[in-house]
């Protein structure tokens, strides 16, 4: 259940490192594929599992909702509420890599060498792999300064980025035959 908790938790974090800070509440997407490795799914039923997700965090994350998305089957909509938020706030702060790393990528003339130089200067341990002519995937070795892999693609308008867990990442380059 930890994994689904940290992760809205970098979610609420990253979210204030872009936006700034205004207690709302906030909403993330997942498949259900990434819920079943964020929640341990194994052989549970998902409603099970996200039922106990829900009574186990109601007392930090709040009263958070878990909803399949009418119109997109196997898509699911986490709601973490205000109070959720402002715990998180009260709690946690955005880790000065990710501060950092927004930064670098908001700026208007980014680049990939200056990417590469921030994650460098947080680790000399960093896998970047080129996905393809536009895109590249960069993570740290050492899970504890970051633990995601952070998809950049290259496009008009510049440098753009996806966070995925590892997991997650994997996956989908294993279904892409990467």
């Amino acid at each position: 259940m930890k994994k689904l908790e940290r992760n809205l938790i970098d979610n609420i974090l990253e979210s204030e490192v872009k936006l700034g800070c205004a207690s709302t509440p906030v909403t993330s997407y997942y498949p259900e594929s990434s819920l079943d490795e964020l929640l341990d799914r194994n052989n549970d039923e998902l409603p099970v599992k996200i039922a106990e997700f829900l009574e186990i965090e109601k007392d930090c994350l709040g009263k958070v909702r878990i909803e399949e998305l009418g119109d997109e089957k196997g898509r699911y909509a986490v709601r973490v509420p205000i109070e959720g938020f402002d715990w998180v706030r009260a709690n946690y702060q955005p880790s000065d890599f990710m501060k950092d790393f927004v930064q670098e990528i908001r700026k208007p003339d980014n680049t990939l060498a200056g990417i590469t130089d921030l994650f460098k200067r947080y680790s000399p341990e960093v896998s970047i792999i080129k996905v393809n002519e536009n895109a590249w995937a960069f993570y740290f070795s050492d899970e504890n300064i970051d633990p995601y892999v952070y998809y950049i693609e290259q496009n008009v308008f510049g440098l753009e980025y996806h966070r995925f867990t590892r997991e997650s990442y994997n996956k989908m380059m294993s279904e892409a035959g990467k």
